[in-house]
């Protein structure tokens, strides 16, 4: 007769351990998602600051290229070969 009054207490803490079990790992589960996406944030972040940071470098090195160049002449060019090979 005591274990049939035992038995309903049993029962009814393994499921109250089951509904606290499945409430922590669903706590662990969102936790993890909001760590993954603050971290997926922060990874965007970084490259869009890269992706500024190179867009500002290139513009600078751009206009460093902007340098005339002088076209020569053909008959500048023949007198520059007849110098060299004479």
């Amino acid at each position: 007769m005591d274990d049939t009054i035992n038995d309903p207490l049993s029962y009814e803490e393994q499921q109250l351990q089951l509904i606290l079990l499945n409430e922590v790992k669903k706590r662990s589960l969102q936790e993890e998602r909001q760590v993954r996406d603050k971290l997926l944030r922060e990874e965007r972040q970084v490259r869009e600051y890269q992706d500024i940071e190179y867009q500002e470098s290139l513009l600078k090195d751009m206009e460093k290229k902007t340098v005339s160049v002088k076209e020569v002449s053909i008959e500048e060019m023949r007198q520059i070969r007849l110098k060299r090979f004479a």
